[in-house]
């Protein structure tokens, strides 16, 4: 018995872990980009040495959270997403059973997975080099739209698993029935919501003249409201008395 407890409030840590690496990924980008560059550590010796004479230090804030890939935060970047994999591939869940639509837990999160590893192995596409390019490459646009790809389908099915896998229960006759799944329902809309955001400031002609009047970096911020809806379902699925 003390084994079995054991064991789920280590699964309930797991899920909790994911939350907090979803919670953490924007802001941590942003932070350690602005903190490398205010110390200058490119600058520091016995920090570092540059194989590029060319780098120079310019805006810490990006178009997105995929473009972090080609700061100092890279690494942060790749390994936060292979972390999420690697967390997504050892969550079990409920699985399929008579009379439901939607792929069992375990499909799911290992779609997810698959997906968080597409997006960290292919970079996104950039126009051309720049001087603050902490990389020797930038990718072009047959890995950009794998990247792409990657990341609408790693938010939808993340949208997918909190308005349908989080809210299953034991019986199928009892789904969205507990007090925790309206708030899943709601990170699973707020996560909907924000891609479709995404898509009107790319298709709309007054958004697009909107955000380059004011300089809104929409993808970055609504890639982060994902990822706050995410962690924010995850945390609440790894307390033991909200499943």
């Amino acid at each position: 018995m003390i084994e079995e407890n054991n064991l789920v409030m280590s699964y309930h840590r797991m899920r909790r872990w994911v939350g907090y690496l979803g919670l953490g990924l924007p802001f941590a980008l942003v932070i350690g980009d602005w903190v490398f560059h205010e110390l200058e550590v490119y600058r520091n010796p016995n920090l570092m040495q540059m194989c590029q004479g060319n780098y120079t230090s310019t805006n810490h804030s990006r178009d997105s959270i995929s473009e972090y890939f080609y700061t100092p935060m890279g690494e942060l970047f790749v390994g936060t997403l292979c972390a999420v994999a690697f967390f997504l591939f050892l969550y079990k869940g409920y699985k399929k059973r008579p009379g439901e639509l939607m792929p069992g837990d375990s499909f799911m999160t290992n779609f997810a997975g698959i997906c968080a590893l597409l997006v960290a192995i292919f970079p996104m596409d950039l126009p051309n080099c720049t001087t603050d390019n902490f990389r020797t490459f930038v990718s072009h646009k047959p890995v950009g739209y794998i990247h792409y790809g990657a990341a609408v389908l790693f938010f939808v099915s993340l949208s997918i698993m909190c308005l349908v896998n989080f809210r299953r229960t034991d019986t199928v006759a009892n789904f969205g029935t507990k007090a925790s799944h309206n708030f899943y329902k709601w990170c699973g809309i707020g996560i909907f919501a924000s891609l479709i955001a995404i898509l009107l400031f790319k298709t709309v002609p007054f958004l697009k003249e909107w955000e380059d009047r004011y300089d809104f970096e929409y993808l970055f911020w609504f890639e982060t409201t994902s990822l706050l809806f995410f962690g924010a379902s995850w945390l609440k699925k790894g307390q033991v008395s909200s499943n």
